[in-house]
């Protein structure tokens, strides 16, 4: 009974904890959405409010000051 309840105890700590950690850091980033535009070619930044359609092809990104990255750079890895 009381491994239940020590369970259920740190089942319950792990989800609250991850819910702040989520809101805390991940929510908190400053996260911008862009579009394909085809007139120029390229993904334009959608303002706020804007209506996103089923279809569109849509790029979401987080800025990032690069004013921090170290002189010779950070390269780049993929999977």
């Amino acid at each position: 009974m009381l491994e239940l309840f020590l369970g259920c105890a740190l089942f319950s700590i792990g989800f609250v904890a991850g819910a702040w950690y989520k809101s805390v850091i991940y929510d908190s980033q400053p996260w911008e959405v862009f579009r394909w535009d085809s007139t120029m070619m390229g993904y334009r930044l959608i303002p706020m409010g804007s209506l996103m359609h089923r279809g569109d092809n849509v790029l979401m990104g987080l800025r990032l000051n690069s004013e921090a990255f170290p002189i010779e750079g950070i390269p780049l890895e993929g999977p």
